[in-house]
């Protein structure tokens, strides 16, 4: 009786350690995954508007990026 009463408490220490310890690495894989999964979409979304461009550029209508960059040109403003 003297040695279970010397070892408990270092084995119930050890048992909560090992539940926080296992709580802990499970929450960090489930933000990993999560913050994988939000890349990829990222990534995709990305992909996707990259495509439309080289869909729309092909056509020979202007873009939005072309109305953007011609509305932010500098005007020159001395004629001679």
């Amino acid at each position: 009786m003297p040695y279970v009463q010397v070892l408990l408490p270092t084995i119930v220490v050890a048992l909560i350690f090992w539940f926080v310890m296992r709580a802990v690495l499970g929450a960090d894989r489930s933000e990993r995954e999560a913050e994988a999964k939000v890349a990829q979409e990222y990534d995709d979304r990305v992909a996707a508007r990259a495509q439309e461009l080289r869909g729309t550029l092909g056509s020979g209508e202007p873009t939005k990026a072309d109305e953007t960059a011609q509305k932010s040109a500098p005007q020159n403003s001395q004629e001679s």
